[in-house]
């Protein structure tokens, strides 16, 4: 089992959705650290998906060789 990730890093496509969609940085980082548990393997473009609160976050873990860190690759609004 991989270790949690304690330390996030967003793509520009991510930041970008964020900031269109209103989502603060913090609780989608928060999201990711606090939730990675609750995550389900994603098909897509990132390696997980994790729908929390108002937000699914698609996101790699871990990002590269940094087991303890998470890249967010995109994000958007649950329906």
């Amino acid at each position: 089992m991989s270790a949690m990730p304690r330390r996030v890093r967003w793509t520009d496509h991510a930041h970008a959705k964020a900031v269109l969609l209103g989502a603060t940085r913090a609780d989608v980082e928060r999201a990711v650290v606090e939730r990675h548990h609750d995550r389900q393997t994603n098909t897509g473009a990132a390696e997980w998906r994790l729908s929390t609160g108002p937000w699914v976050i698609l996101y790699d873990h871990p990002d590269g060789d940094d087991a303890t860190t998470a890249r967010i690759v995109t994000l958007w609004r649950r329906r």
